[in-house]
């Protein structure tokens, strides 16, 4: 059997006799942390960053001409916005017939 050590200090341990105004199993609602506000701007800032590199990268691809060869990276980039609009939701426009 494990032998439960001692705390190294007098410090109080929540949910025992000796927590600030608890008996044993009355342990208090820690305070709210703001550490999911950088994850909840993230998800407000993310379509409007997605909207703006498609709106700079088709203006990119609209200066270059219709028949330009895209890069490997271009490619790339291309497919990684292409996914991203359509899990928000934002299907490009398909040009052609399929």
């Amino acid at each position: 059997m494990k032998s439960v050590k001692p705390t190294r200090s007098g410090r109080t341990v929540k949910g025992t006799f000796n927590a600030p105004g608890g008996t044993p199993g009355t342990a208090r609602a820690a305070a709210p942390k703001r550490g999911g506000l950088t994850l909840t701007r993230l998800l407000a800032f993310t379509p409007i960053a997605l909207e703006i590199a498609s709106y700079l990268r088709g203006q990119q691809k609209a200066r270059r001409g219709k028949y330009y060869k895209a890069s490997t990276k271009g490619k790339a980039l291309d497919f990684v916005l292409e996914q991203a609009q359509k899990r928000l939701g934002k299907a490009p426009k398909k040009k052609g017939w399929f």
